[in-house]
Order: structure tokens, then sequence, then C-alpha cells
């Protein structure tokens, strides 16, 4: 294995108490722990970067690294007080920008970004692989433009690796807690199919079209997507074709019946693969009616030539 090189990056500060003498910073990324905890913190400032917010240059960032690293360590930290110190330094309409409420706005700022990242990482196996206090300055650097102590390809590479790792993990964990669930049955593919309420229709082929309200949740048990209405989408069951779906649902819902509702534990290569990390989902599903392709879902639209 490559030794890991070591990153310092000079940086200059001004001194509090009038003192003109400037210090220096020094930032040590020295484990691969500490650069994943420097590129996290950089990549989660994109969260204001990219939020449009023509103030962006006035905030004060040590405030918004400080107010950061009060959010990880406290849970619920961004509360009432905080949201209405926002509201006070960008104005009712978020239209002004009162530089009275600058320092408890950024501070608050902060906060809320703090308690994102905990609620993303707190729950996961890696948690104790990050470095809050590296992470606060990634963020910080991001924010003056000066995250250069890790490449950006390179933190890229380092988080996507570091999440397919905990989604490998976490799906094991979930698919063995699955097997020892009442009424289940496991597929040769992996699929595990518990069964709440056996169904009495027949079942339909991996080319047919089925309609079912379904739920959606990852290993942690947080819901990703639900048909009973999510972030605003009204309810409504969900008709599709099982040709054009993730491989967990071509192959498994030949093994179930019409009425019947189950759960589908899916292992992350039989899901979204690569591209969501490999994570491993589970579904509720109320399976509701199906039919030969055509019948219930609309066709896909065609691509153009």
């Amino acid at each position: 294995m490559k030794k890991l090189l070591l990153y310092v990056l000079p940086m200059t500060l001004l001194m509090a108490c009038g003192n003109d003498k400037a210090t220096e910073e020094v930032v040590k990324l020295e484990t691969f722990n500490d650069r994943l905890s420097y590129a996290l913190g950089a990549e989660h400032a994109r969260m204001l970067l990219e939020s449009g917010d023509p103030n962006l240059a006035r905030l004060k960032y040590d405030k918004i690294e400080e107010g950061f690293l009060e959010g990880v360590k406290t849970d619920n930290i961004y509360d009432k007080d905080c949201e209405q110190s926002i509201r006070k330094l960008y104005g009712a309409k978020g239209q002004d920008f009162d530089t009275t409420y600058l320092d408890a706005g950024c501070i608050c700022t902060g906060k809320y970004l703090g308690s994102i990242f905990n609620k993303n990482w707190k729950k996961t196996d890696g948690w104790d692989k990050i470095n809050t206090k590296l992470a606060a300055v990634g963020l910080r650097h991001a924010l003056e433009k000066k995250d250069t102590l890790v490449k950006k390809e390179d933190r890229i590479e380092m988080i996507n690796s570091f999440i397919t790792d905990l989604n490998k993990k976490s799906g094991a964990k979930m698919m063995a807690k699955a097997k020892q669930l009442p009424n289940t049955k496991t597929l040769p593919n992996g699929i595990i199919i518990q069964t709440l309420q056996p169904g009495n229709g027949g079942s339909p082929t991996s080319t047919d079209d089925v309609t079912v309200d379904y739920i959606v949740t990852t290993p942690e048990g947080d819901t990703m997507d639900s048909s009973f209405g999510f972030r605003g989408r009204p309810a409504k069951p969900l008709s599709i074709n099982l040709a054009g779906v993730i491989p967990g649902w071509t192959q498994g819902f030949p093994s179930l019946q019409k009425g019947g509702k189950y759960k589908m534990f899916i292992p992350g290569e039989l899901a979204y693969g690569a591209q969501q990390g490999f994570q491993s989902l589970c579904f509720y599903i109320d399976f509701q009616n199906f039919g030969k392709a055509g019948s219930l879902a609309q066709p896909m639209p065609q691509q153009p030539q």
C-alpha cells in the first residue's frame, strides 16, 4: 500500500484583540479518514454553494463553521430560534439582508448544515471514521473556494467508495435480519419475500403490467419513496411494466400473488446497482392487479432517433 501523503495548507488568519500579527492555520490530513472527513465537509458545502443565494459572499464562513460543529454534535439544535435568526438576516420574504443579524444568522446556517450532516451520517457504521473538525474545515474551505487539500475528482471517488462500502455492510445486515422474519422465503437470486397477507389471485410473468401500492425504505429504515403520498406528491397506486423496472422487481414479482401484501428485500445489485452505491432496499407491496403488457401501464415513450 502506498504511503498516504501529508497535506498541509498554510493559511493566514488575523489574530483577535487588535493584534496585527498573523498566525498560520496548519491543516494536516495524515490518514485516509482525515482526507475522507475533509472531502465530506467540502462536498456538503454544495448545499450552500448551489443554493443560488446572492448574498453568499457576504456571509461569515468562520461563523458557519462554528455553527456546523455545534450542529454535528448536538441533535435537534436547529430550532425555531435559529429559523427566526435566519429569517431576520434575510427578511420575511428572503429578499433583504440585514447585517445586524449576520453573526447569529451565519451560526444558525452552520447549525442547519451540521444537523443535516449529523442526520445523514451518524446512523451509519461510518460515523466513527469521520473527524467532524476536519469536515468543518472542508466545508469552510469550499465556501472560501480554496478546498484544494483533496482534489475534487479524488474526493468524489473516495466518497463514492465509502458510501458503497457502507451500503454493502448495511445491506448484508438487513438481509440477514430479514431471513429470521416469519413467513419468508429466499429466492435463488437472493431476494427475500415476507408474506404479510397471502394473495388469492394468480402471479405475473416478468413482462406483465402490475398495479401496486408501495413504500420503499433503506436498510436504516428511512422512507425513500411511497405511492401513499410522498413529499407533496398525492397518493396514487403505481401501474408499471415489469420489464422496465429494477431487476429485483422483474425477478421477484412472479413469486407474488395478486391481492397479497408483502415485504420484498432486494440486494443492492438487484436494486439500482452502482447507480445508487449498491444500496439494498426493502419494499412494502400491496399487490392489486396484473395483466398483459399494455393493459394497465402506459407504454414507455419512444426515444428520438
